[in-house]
């Protein structure tokens, strides 16, 4: 045999005796890393609130006077309460009572704590994939984890930044007693107010007349948290089959887009089963309602109780019109769209049955899920004026 073969043959025979025991090592190595590491979650839910409070920028919006405003939102929801019983004619079981004044690191740990209920069953469908997966594989899990965490991190902080009320409805509870919760996140509040130069008071009231609104969709009308509930479940139940399919949905969005077709539907659509689109447009027809009847009551009773009501109205309006395009494409991207577009639909369906009909005929769609209208109704009221029987 040729020296310079012997020689190949020799470099060769070393590169493939490292390589094996580089190989080796490296198992050896990622064997002990892995001994004794819990199964990864889903989601790493300690980085999502460390990243959500560094992407909110917390400490520069401080709470001030927390006591002080704890009162004052209490008072402006008991003052609420009456008010909106009258219109809706119904009162609640019981008066509100779980009111908390947040910061926004305060408002990112509650909903956080609120996902890992929501995301519990697909956790433990995670955890069962988990535990067929071999050392690479759990490495894997571990770094989808936190950039999971990171994700949900970034989105959670960048709503926290602008978040003003919410009801918490507290959904898939492990106390099925447990009723719902209303935050305001004080800071975001006072630099509204700073910026548009609103009345304080006027405009807190305003906000409570929202959210205590959906105090009273929700438990004045305890079906709508069954119906709510249900469709979630379900909706989570067929993750399986969204699985199977995203990347059929991926395929029809880039050909669309190839092909410069219109996308006559949210590209979160798109990823869905038809299970789930079917369910999916329920749970918008349901969050529409709630959302637009809730805006609804803040602008009748607020427009006849704030003596600043068109002033808050005009110059709130104007600020979403000079809505950042960086705001515009985040939205876009998360679905944040959708909700916004709840709000805007919801609210010009209500709007129109109550012109046509009056605030009573109107509040029909509280009487069971079978009232409900479906989202074509919404979008021609008349079809739900008539089929509730003219």
């Amino acid at each position: 045999m040729p020296e310079h073969t012997i020689r190949t043959s020799r470099r060769l025979g070393a590169a493939l005796l490292l390589a094996v025991v580089a190989g080796a090592g490296a198992r050896y190595l990622m064997i002990r890393a892995a001994s004794g590491m819990p199964r990864p979650r889903m989601i790493d839910w300690l980085q999502a609130r460390n990243v959500g409070v560094a992407v909110s920028q917390s400490y520069l919006a401080p709470m001030i006077d927390r006591a002080a405003r704890q009162e004052q939102y209490r008072r402006l929801v008991q003052r609420s309460e009456p008010l909106i019983a009258a219109y809706m004619g119904v009162n609640l079981p019981h008066p509100v009572e779980r009111i908390y004044v947040f910061d926004r690191t305060e408002w990112i740990e509650a909903n956080l704590s609120a996902f890992q209920s929501l995301f519990a069953p697909l956790e433990e469908l995670y955890d069962e994939i988990s535990a067929r997966q071999g050392v690479f594989g759990l490495l894997i899990g571990q770094l989808n984890s936190q950039l999971l965490g990171m994700q949900m991190g970034a989105l959670i902080g960048f709503l926290a930044r602008r978040v003003l009320g919410q009801y918490d409805l507290g959904l898939l509870s492990p106390d099925p007693d447990l009723r719902g919760a209303l935050y305001f996140v004080e800071p975001n509040i006072t630099r509204i107010c700073a910026q548009l130069g609103l009345d304080g008071d006027d405009f807190r009231m305003w906000i409570a007349l929202h959210e205590t609104t959906h105090v009273f969709e929700f438990e004045a009308f305890p079906w709508v948290r069954d119906y709510f509930q249900d469709l979630l479940r379900q909706f989570i139940g067929r993750v399986n089959d969204q699985a199977a399919m995203l990347s059929v949905g991926i395929v029809r969005l880039i050909e669309r887009l190839l092909q410069g077709q219109p996308i006559d539907r949210h590209w979160i659509e798109l990823m869905l089963t038809p299970e789930q689109q079917a369910i999916f447009t329920r749970m918008q027809a349901l969050m529409s309602v709630v959302e637009g009847y809730s805006n609804h009551i803040m602008n009748v009773i607020g427009g006849q109780l704030l003596p600043s009501y068109q002033q808050i109205e005009a110059r709130v309006r104007q600020r979403q019109l000079r809505r950042p395009l960086i705001e515009e494409a985040f939205n876009r991207l998360t679905g944040m769209d959708l909700k916004l577009a709840q709000y805007q639909q919801g609210e010009a369906f209500i709007q129109a049955v109550v012109a046509a009909r009056g605030a009573r005929f109107a509040n029909r769609i509280w009487e069971g899920p079978e009232y409900l209208p479906t989202m074509e109704e919404i979008r021609a009221p008349q079809r739900w004026i008539a089929r509730m029987g003219g």
